[in-house]
């Protein structure tokens, strides 16, 4: 899957803001209609015409969101904590892991994680 380039980006504003269909832009560029109409819904802010810089930049912060690990998101800060402190205690990765999953502390709130995450926080 190739990814839009913000000069086609550019192209998408300008043909919109020209009044050409999300049809007719595609078809010049030999690209699906689909993907330029899924680019102008994703990186669209409601209210205000498509931007190329807006949608480069809401494009790049979700790639960068994409590639963080679960224990590097913030809304996963009480099972880092957890999974900290029970490394500090010398348990392995798979008994934490096994713990998160068979008698969850109750500071958790469900929230569970594999071994494996566990060793990618690690290293």
């Amino acid at each position: 899957m190739q990814r839009l380039t913000f000069f086609e980006r550019q192209v998408i504003e300008s043909g919109l803001r020209a009044g050409k269909s999300i049809r007719l832009i595609a078809r010049c560029w030999g690209r699906d209609h689909r993907v330029i109409q899924r680019e102008v819904d994703r990186n669209q802010v409601s209210g205000r015409p498509y931007s190329a810089i807006l949608a480069q930049r809401l494009t790049n912060q979700r790639e960068k969101r994409r590639h963080k690990r679960k224990l590097e998101k913030f809304e996963y800060q009480p099972l880092r904590q957890y999974v900290v402190k029970q490394l500090k205690e010398d348990l392995p990765p798979e008994q934490i892991a096994g713990v998160t999953k068979l008698q969850p502390p109750i500071e958790l709130s469900g929230q569970t994680i594999s071994h494996e995450s566990v060793y990618q926080y690690v290293y």
